[in-house]
């Protein structure tokens, strides 16, 4: 799947063929192996979002490393350090048009993010 197009909630494993995930803010690119909510490797857990998910390199069996979402402003994909996630991924951008909308103990977090 283009990480561009809307995610599907069922998911896609990409074990075979890695495709490249890359935040449109920090531009950091990273294979990833699958998109969804439960990847097939981690059966156990079930994401809030339709995430893009690596196997943790630095992990000595196959565990699930979040990489990012699409913001649900913007559909953009956005890595977790360039976003934040209340109820929904948003963007940096998008979270300060909604900021006054969002609880007050968000608003730091939401600055630091417009700095990075």
């Amino acid at each position: 799947m283009n990480p561009n197009n809307k995610g599907s909630t069922q998911g896609e494993d990409k074990s075979k063929a890695l495709r490249i995930f890359k935040c449109t803010k920090c531009h950091i690119e990273v294979p990833y192996h699958y998109f969804g909510k439960q990847p097939k490797f981690a059966k156990q857990l079930i994401f809030l979002e339709d995430s893009f998910i690596c196997y943790d390199p630095f992990a000595p069996e196959k565990r699930p490393l979040c990489l990012g979402s699409k913001c649900a402003g913007c559909m953009s994909p956005v890595c977790v350090t360039c976003s934040i996630f209340y109820t929904k991924r948003l963007c940096a951008d998008c979270a300060n048009l909604i900021k006054e909308s969002l609880p007050q103990e968000l608003h730091e977090s939401i600055r630091k993010l417009g700095r990075s």
